[in-house]
């Protein structure tokens, strides 16, 4: 209801306009009420003769579907989301901002699209556990399943189930369950997955992400991402697929290709990496780990084993075509009085001759959270792998596992265990292996077992997630983000809570020039700047005004990037990342989104009231003018974003304009005088209160002259009358620059 009184509203000024004709008022009312996608379609039928059904479709589902059940969990109903924007911020509330208490945001990071190799439910391992971490780090993780799909003509094209904060399981479409060990998914399937994925991002408002991929068959769909959406391709490469059971020559062919064209690889062991190190690429080597903190919470006594003797000799993981049935069924030969328990699916391996051995116990695939009370019960645990090609570059997960526990480790000699071999007994043959059993077994130094757990500690999975998150950060072109503040200590909390709670660019700097505020603002900003590592800020001892104080920060930045944003806005989640991706395109010199409150084309009618609704407002907008941009006149320096290139051949902002006013007409005419454009992005949207920074020259009547005094100044410098900026629409096409120089995929 709301809503449509504020349509009614607008149509009503629309047609009240004295200087505006009938026809053209006619348009706008038009423009107000019918959405956007609305009469694109419109377009795509008259010129089309297929258009009719792809209307009708469109339609029919637009008026069965009811609201996205996802919505919901992108609101975090906190304070901040009920704070009133318009028409304008009650003075109680202002009173309720002071007076809270400075803490750090809750920070907004990429989402993460898990193209993984195993369902979550599957054997809890590498895949889980470091989607596990990034999740518990504040991104968003939306896992594939490899074996559950929606059907292609379904109503809905993925279904999404929250496992745990911040972490969903998501089945895509496809035609049939995906052969991810012998086939590219590639093609028809290739496009239905991308619908897929387009819907799901839509949906949850996914704007900066990445595509972690796990095995090679999702490389089609995951590069694809990549050149069309902008979103950052990791490759983790945990096997040398070379030599695995069932991998088939495609999938190795695009594996080359994902190593060529990621944004990050991501290997397990010195062995894979020295294999892609001539390809030169962003690389880190984050070896397996173990969750030390979950072990030692479960590492208890139980009752699982108290039908065996003791000494038992332990082994956890998959028994496959690297295990050394013969190795350990001699050792077990050898050491009859020891029980062997294994835990672990068997598969495609011919394990009768253990199951022979009475004093060996299969006990199958058991639950991930049993496996600490397993190992309590371990006297000695064990690696029996053959020696090749794989298991040569493998790094088993279950060194650390045991590790974990304090407990000796018996193991082949696996080259990547050679930084352990201080630590753990390496063996040859079986009877090596059991000779070393029971040195193990022997051992009399209680020191040994904090030993191994501190080696444990040292390789957590939060610390392989640290590794991988700061290389690609290293791998990311920062922005820096210059904001200029004078008094309106409320407003610049409310700014900069909402660019640390919803900037999730991987790498960013904030830096606060403070023009000498007498209202507090330079305490908070003290106070705050201990809070977040990516925080500088200056303080002036005297008002230096709007374009001297920019410069200033920015001669203290070192992005790639540089973003001016004023202190009376709020950005909403996605606003930096999509105004970045514009810059790729080396025509555009200069980039603003499209706000409530502005003096000229780039101002949208809105009808949200709250901070919550403003962030459904922009992402309605974003997302129905997704990729689309104008040209424009010039850009208020509310928000504007560039290239330091572009900085460093226009220049800086022009300091005779003083406190402020026109330094932005006179930006965007010298950007342009370089041959770039300046665009406005429907596909960016920033709260702006506007005018905070002049409100008291307002009251007293200086804004007045100091209006006149810039203009004089603006008309002398470029020998121009000054027109005042139009309120008109904007003619937004599609940015049809590709930042790819590569072919398809």
């Amino acid at each position: 209801m709301e809503k449509s009184n504020s349509q009614y509203q607008q149509v009503r000024a629309a047609f009240r306009q004295p200087s505006v004709s009938l026809y053209a008022a006619f348009r706008e009312s038009l423009r107000i009420i019918i959405p956007y996608e609305w009469r694109r379609r419109t377009v795509s039928l008259a010129r089309s003769r297929l258009g009719l059904k792809s209307l009708y479709l469109w339609a029919y589902d637009r008026i069965t579907t009811k609201r996205s059940p996802y919505r919901e969990k992108l609101r975090r109903g906190d304070f901040y989301e009920a704070v009133t924007l318009l028409p304008h911020l009650p003075e109680s509330e202002v009173e309720a901002i002071l007076n809270r208490p400075v803490e750090k945001a809750r920070t907004t990071k990429p989402d993460v699209i898990c193209f993984s190799i195993v369902d979550w439910s599957f054997r809890f391992q590498r895949p889980q556990q470091l989607m596990a971490q990034f999740a518990a780090n504040g991104h968003r993780v939306f896992y594939l399943s490899t074996t559950k799909f929606c059907g292609v003509y379904s109503k809905a094209k993925f279904q999404a189930e929250q496992l745990r904060e911040n972490l969903f399981e998501v089945q895509i479409a496809a035609r049939a369950q995906p052969d991810l060990y012998g086939k590219v998914i590639e093609e028809k399937d290739l496009e239905i997955a991308l619908d897929s994925l387009d819907s799901l991002r839509r949906e949850f408002n996914i704007n900066e992400a990445i595509s972690y991929v796990m095995i090679p068959s999702w490389g089609r769909v995951a590069l694809r991402t990549g050149r069309e959406w902008g979103w950052r391709v990791i490759y983790d490469c945990m096997d040398e697929w070379e030599n695995f059971p069932g991998i088939k020559t495609p999938l190795l062919e695009m594996e080359t290709k994902l190593v060529e064209r990621c944004d990050l690889l991501v290997v397990t062991a010195q062995r894979l990496y020295d294999k892609w190190l001539p390809y030169q690429r962003p690389m880190v080597l984050a070896r397996n780990a173990a969750d030390y903190d979950f072990y030692q919470q479960r590492l208890k006594q139980n009752n699982l084993l108290d039908d065996l003797s003791h000494p038992i000799i332990g082994y956890y993981g998959a028994i496959a075509d690297w295990f050394d049935v013969d190795l350990l069924a001699d050792v077990a030969v050898r050491r009859p009085n020891y029980n062997f328990v294994l835990l672990g699916g068997v598969f495609d391996t011919d394990v009768s001759r253990l199951r022979k051995l009475p004093n060996v116990k299969l006990l199958g695939q058991q639950p991930y959270e049993t496996m600490p009370q397993y190992l309590y019960n371990f006297d000695v645990c064990v690696i029996p792998f053959k020696i090749n090609p794989i298991t040569e570059a493998t790094d088993p997960v279950k060194l650390y596992e045991y590790l974990s526990g304090g407990k000796p480790v018996v193991s082949v000699n696996l080259p990547e265990l050679a930084l352990y071999r201080d630590h753990i007994y390496i063996a040859g043959n079986a009877a090596d292996f059991a000779d070393k059993i029971d040195k193990a077994i022997s051992e009399d130094n209680p020191n040994l077992t904090e030993q191994r757990k501190q080696i444990a500690r040292q390789h957590t999975w939060e610390s392989r997630y640290r590794q991988i998150e700061s290389r690609l950060v290293q791998a990311s072109r920062r922005a820096s983000i210059i904001i200029v503040t004078y008094n309106n200590l409320s407003l610049n909390k409310l700014c900069l809570e909402s660019l640390f709670r919803n900037t999730d660019y991987p790498d960013y700097e904030v830096i606060v020039v403070d023009n000498k505020s007498s209202d507090g603002t330079p305490g908070y900003l003290t106070e705050l700047n201990g809070k977040y590592g990516n925080l500088k800020i200056i303080l002036n001892e005297t008002n230096f005004g709007f374009a001297k104080a920019n410069n200033q920060g920015i001669r203290q930045s070192s992005g790639d990037y540089i973003v001016l944003l004023n202190n009376d806005t709020i950005v909403p989640r996605g606003w930096l990342s999509r105004l970045l991706k514009h810059l790729d395109d080396p025509k555009v010199g200069l980039a603003g989104p499209v706000t409530n409150f502005v003096g000229n084309e780039a101002k949208l009618q809105v009808n949200y009231r709250t901070w919550a609704e403003m962030e459904e407002f922009a992402q309605d907008q974003t997302w129905n003018n997704h990729g689309r941009i104008a040209d424009i006149h010039m850009l208020a320096m509310f928000c504007v974003a560039m290239r330091r290139e572009v900085f460093e051949e226009v220049g800086e902002l022009d300091e005779q304009f003083g406190i402020g006013m026109f330094e932005d007409d006179d930006y965007s005419i010298r950007v342009k005088q370089k041959g770039y454009r300046v665009i406005c992005a429907a596909d960016a949207f920033v709260h702006h209160f506007g005018q905070a920074a002049f409100g008291k020259l307002i009251r007293t009547g200086h804004y007045d002259r100091l209006f006149d005094e810039n203009r004089a100044k603006f008309e002398r410098k470029w020998n121009v009358t000054w027109k005042p900026h139009k309120n008109a629409e904007l003619k937004f096409e599609e940015h049809g620059y590709d930042s790819s120089s590569a072919t398809d995929f």
